[in-house]
C-alpha cells in the first residue's frame, strides 16, 4: 500500500483530515499525517482524533518546511488558513492585516515542498 505524506495546515479539529483519511482509504492509500495549529485547543482535539499524526503546536511561520516533512517528498499540502479579521467575514470591516500573512506561507511551503523538488 502506498503512502502519501500529507500536511494539514492550520488544523483544527481534524474535519479536513477526516475528509483526507476517508478518500485515502477508499483509494487503498496508507497516509503519514502531519498537523499544525498554533492553539493549544486545536492541536489537543486533532491528537484526540487523530493520535497517530505528528502535532505541531505554534505557529507555522516558527516551522521549517523540510523539518516537518523530511526528504521534502510531500504529496498533499491542505491549508486553511484564518481570514476572520481582514475579510468581511466576521460581519464588518477587516480588522488586522496582520492575519494575512499566515496565506503567505502556504506559497513558502509549496515553493519549499514542491517546486524546489
Amino acid at each position: 500500500m502506498k503512502q502519501l505524506q500529507i500536511v494539514d495546515m492550520f488544523c483544527g479539529g481534524g474535519g479536513e483530515s477526516t475528509g483526507i483519511a476517508q478518500a485515502a482509504k477508499q483509494y487503498h492509500f496508507d497516509i503519514k499525517l502531519s498537523a499544525i495549529n498554533h492553539w493549544k485547543r486545536a492541536i489537543e482535539t486533532h491528537a484526540a482524533n487523530y493520535p497517530f499524526a505528528d502535532h505541531y503546536e505554534e505557529p507555522v511561520q516558527n516551522l521549517d518546511p523540510t523539518k516537518v516533512v523530511p526528504g521534502g517528498k510531500l504529496d498533499l499540502l491542505w491549508a486553511s488558513p484564518e481570514c476572520t479579521h481582514h475579510s468581511n467575514a466576521r460581519g464588518g470591516r477587516p480588522r488586522s492585516d496582520q492575519s494575512r500573512a499566515t496565506a503567505w506561507e502556504i506559497c513558502k511551503w509549496a515553493q519549499e515542498l514542491f517546486i524546489g523538488r
